[in-house]
């Protein structure tokens, strides 16, 4: 178990990284056990040897699998199959296969944008 000052902590299992920063410093979803703690479903930002962390958020499964549901929802709205909406379309409305419908998804999913 590494430990950081007073820190005890435990990478148990590395999941993935979501994206790496400027600074080189990666935001990770590991399995990390805080002390003598349950090991938790750890989202953080990490330095590559991983001697240096960010502020993150600690989720147990439960709570990972209500993010994942969320997620979905958010995700499944703004995935949604384009064509629904030409059949709601009069034919001479000037809407073609190239429509844009961009603007209907749901801001929420784009804040990288």
């Amino acid at each position: 178990m590494a430990e950081r000052g007073k820190l005890k902590f435990e990478i148990i299992e590395k999941f993935g990284i979501l994206s790496t920063s400027k600074s080189g410093w990666n935001l990770e979803l590991n399995l990390v056990q805080w002390g003598d703690n349950q090991p938790k479903f750890d989202l953080r930002s990490w330095s590559v040897d991983h001697t240096k962390m960010g502020k993150g958020v600690g989720l147990t499964h439960d709570e990972l699998t209500q993010l994942q549901q969320i997620s979905q929802k958010i995700l499944g709205a703004e995935n949604q199959n384009i064509t629904t909406h030409f059949a709601q379309l009069p034919e001479d409305d000037g809407f073609g296969p190239d429509a844009d419908f961009e603007n209907d998804r749901p801001k929420v999913t784009r804040l990288s944008d």
